[in-house]
């Protein structure tokens, strides 16, 4: 047959989104942080929308006023330093609008400003400061300044000399010269190829007449991180104490040395509920009074109401209107959604919020959906990349999700359960002789928990426990570093 085109006709089905609800979405899976970023766009880019930050006080009575006119001036000291408002009322016919109108704004602005930190200088900054004052010509500069903008964030350097020599048409020796120089600006130890370059500039900056230090970190980096302190000490003819005594100096050093000057990886956590167990009751409370409230302009509204106004001007104001509508509900939705789903989870991990970690029931996702009526995907929206304060921290809400395992008592343990008890069976083994996870195996069988042994070193290495060996050898070298 030969090719050729046709017309027909097909039927399908699919899922079209509003874009009222795929907004919905898109808010459900911001934090706090995350949408007040959200929210402070839509405020610069709708004029529908203004901040409702203005709160109305309740009127104060006569002998209120003159109470607290009282209270004021015995804690100044000073009678005439305060204004007389009983007087101010009787001439101007109202108290002073602060006492009528207090303005949240200033308050969250201040509350803000005193919780954020600060951003610090960068390490480029930092180093061409250094770079301008020791360059001796232009062309030197230049070659020092293309050095340090090509560092990363933990402040190596990606190529070697030769590949800049080629592009600055210059010598290695020069280029080499150069990025030595960087090397020695503070912080020490940048622009180095390597971790193990890098701790060598320092150690030879700092402990110069060090040999045995300069050795350990130049052949023996893989020993010293697996603590295999007699073969360092055989290798270097010195003994095993001395080598945990260049371990000390090593702690010193820093192996990413641009990294106290990166800020952008440094992430704020500001829980989105804070959750309590009083009188066995679970008070959740939604901590968003920081994120500014925002309301519908009613001038733009009235506009509407005219009949003269343009075309041109009323779609616009009626779109930007629908936006408007459609962002205050979606985020009072956003809203009643996590209080309803963080109830749930809570009223499963009531045991959690009385006894602290280790005591997370089993639980999954799948489970909370069916409670609250939603769809697991909107649960999982939810619980990501927010956070609860509990009694016992600060806690990623997909943290009391436990999966369950397998128990010979007939109850149901969880995985947080089983990760608890492993940490208390290696926190009372005897030092000397550390517990294999074929013997934790036993012991959590004796308690009721059945797991294999490949599960058992899964939670120990999310626990940050070292196997039976390591942990063996790190005993050994803390008892002899004390003697």
């Amino acid at each position: 047959m030969a090719p050729g085109m046709k017309l027909g006709q097909k039927q399908t089905q699919k899922l079209i989104l509003t874009q009222t609800q795929r907004q919905a979405l898109e808010l459900l899976q911001l934090s706090n942080i995350e949408l007040l970023e959200k929210i402070t766009k839509e405020l610069e880019e709708n004029p529908i929308l203004e901040e409702d930050n203005v709160i109305i006080a309740p009127a104060i009575s006569a002998p209120e006023r003159e109470l607290i006119e009282t209270v004021s001036q015995t804690l100044s000291g000073n009678e005439d330093s305060h204004p007389d408002y009983e007087n101010a009322t009787e001439v101007g016919g109202d108290i002073p609008d602060r006492f009528d109108r207090i303005s949240s704004d200033d308050s969250r602005k201040r509350d803000y400003i005193e919780s954020a930190v600060s951003g610090g200088e960068s390490l480029t900054d930092h180093l061409l400061a250094q770079a301008r004052i020791s360059a001796r010509d232009e062309a030197e500069l230049t070659l020092l300044e293309y050095i340090i903008t090509a560092l990363d964030e933990n402040g190596m350097l990606p190529f070697d000399a030769k590949t800049l020599a080629e592009k600055f048409s210059e010598s290695v020796e020069l280029v080499q010269k150069a990025i030595s120089s960087v090397q020695l600006f503070d912080p020490v130890g940048c622009a180095a190829a390597s971790v193990r370059d890098s701790l060598l500039i320092q150690a030879a900056h700092y402990y110069p007449n060090d040999s045995h230090l300069q050795r350990i970190i130049s052949d023996h980096l893989h020993n010293l991180e697996y603590m295999r302190y007699d073969r360092i000490a055989g290798s270097l003819g010195i003994s095993e104490q001395t080598i945990v005594e260049k371990c000390k100096l090593i702690k010193t050093l820093n192996p990413y040395p641009g990294r106290q000057f990166e800020n952008s990886s440094i992430r704020y956590i500001i829980p989105e509920v804070d959750v309590k167990l009083i009188d066995g009751e679970i008070i959740i409370t939604f901590n968003d009074e920081w994120i500014p409230p925002i309301k519908i302009n009613s001038y733009y509204t009235d506009l509407l109401r005219k009949k003269n106004i343009e075309k041109k001007l009323k779609d616009f104001i009626q779109d930007r209107l629908q936006s408007a509508r459609a962002l205050v509900k979606n985020i009072q939705s956003r809203r009643d959604t996590i209080l309803k789903v963080v109830k749930a989870i809570m009223h499963h991990q009531q045991d959690f919020l009385i006894k602290g970690p280790g005591h997370l029931k089993p639980l999954v996702q799948a489970e909370i959906a069916h409670e609250v009526g939603m769809h697991e995907s909107t649960v999982s929206r939810v619980t990501s990349n927010k956070f609860a304060q509990t009694p016992w921290g600060v806690f990623e809400l997909k943290h009391f999700f436990a999966t369950r395992i397998r128990s010979e008592d007939g109850n149901e343990r969880s995985s947080d359960e089983a990760a608890s008890l492993i940490r208390d069976i290696i926190a009372q083994e005897n030092p000397a002789k550390p517990l294999s996870d074929d013997e934790i195996q036993v012991r959590l069988k004796k308690a009721g928990i059945e797991i294999s042994r490949r599960t058992i070193a899964k939670y120990r290495g999310n626990l940050n426990i070292p196997p039976s060996h390591m942990r063996k050898r790190k005993n050994f070298i803390n008892r002899k570093g004390e003697q």
